[in-house]
């Protein structure tokens, strides 16, 4: 029997939730698909342990809940089954330790971002999760009504060395998001950005960009509303890309080995 529970071993009892009984290998009923999205509404991270999938398990598990979208970097997909992808601590890839939402260099960015640790170094390697909801509430009255209908233009890093030339050419093109989204299924704001591809901000000077974002980064994330996730090999977690921010720890031993598969679930124009 499927149950979804309150983490235990976060920082946050605000949000975040564990199921229990649940085996991505098995075919699932569709009210289990209901109560599951249903969840992830309403905790925005969901963790599923004890997990063991080949790539295409890990994919049609994952499928249930939405339609997966290829992801850039090709060069990391898997060959076997290239919607999984590789995040790695090798070839290039550096960890995502700033806090951001994923791939908002699309149009149609991902809904929710699903990782599965494969290998996992002896200590440190965590992710950290933020809620976005309470971010925007977090900051002060003169940043919120500044943001009301800022618009970012994101892109690829340009410094980054794990994105091909067919990568920069497909997603470079300063896709327009809002600063402030409003969430498509629950109706709620939340703050949305990413803080190394949005390379600029409407009607702002560029060198004024990043300070601006780090600063309401700055307001926005605080011990309440982050959720630490301490990885155990076999762990999915599932994180609500419209209303949450992430981040990987790279305190931790470089010489190890961390891999995670990803898979990424088509999400929609952000508004």
């Amino acid at each position: 029997m499927i149950s979804v529970n309150p983490l235990r071993d976060t920082l946050s009892d605000t949000f975040g939730a564990e199921v229990v009984g649940l085996d991505l290998r098995r075919p699932m009923k569709a009210e289990t698909v209901a109560t599951l999205t249903q969840a992830l509404l309403d905790n925005i991270i969901l963790v599923i342990r004890g997990q063991d999938l080949t790539a295409r398990e890990f994919r049609d598990g994952i499928a249930n809940f939405g339609a997966p979208m290829m992801q850039h970097r090709a060069h990391f997909r898997l060959p076997e089954c290239p919607e999984v992808s590789r995040i790695v601590n090798r070839e290039n890839m550096r960890p995502a330790a700033m806090w951001h939402t994923d791939h908002t260099n699309h149009e149609r960015p991902p809904k929710a971002t699903v990782l599965y640790a494969r290998k996992l170094p002896g200590a440190g390697g965590d992710t950290c999760f933020a809620d976005m909801y309470e971010g925007l509430r977090y900051l002060s009255s003169e940043a919120r009504d500044r943001i009301e209908n800022m618009v970012t233009l994101n892109s690829m890093e340009p410094d980054s060395p794990s994105y091909s030339a067919a990568d920069r050419a497909r997603h470079s093109q300063g896709v327009r998001h809002p600063m402030v989204r409003t969430h498509p299924e629950t109706g709620k704001q939340a703050l949305y950005f990413h803080l190394t591809k949005a390379l600029d901000i409407e009607g702002m000077e560029n060198h004024a960009v990043r300070p601006f974002l780090d600063d309401l980064l700055d307001q926005a994330i605080r011990p309440e509303n982050t959720l630490r996730h301490h990885w155990t090999l076999g762990d999915v977690v599932i994180c609500d890309n419209r209303c949450a921010m992430h981040r990987a720890d790279p305190d931790f031993d470089q010489a190890e080995e961390r891999l995670l598969w990803r898979v990424i679930l088509e999400g929609d124009k952000p508004v």
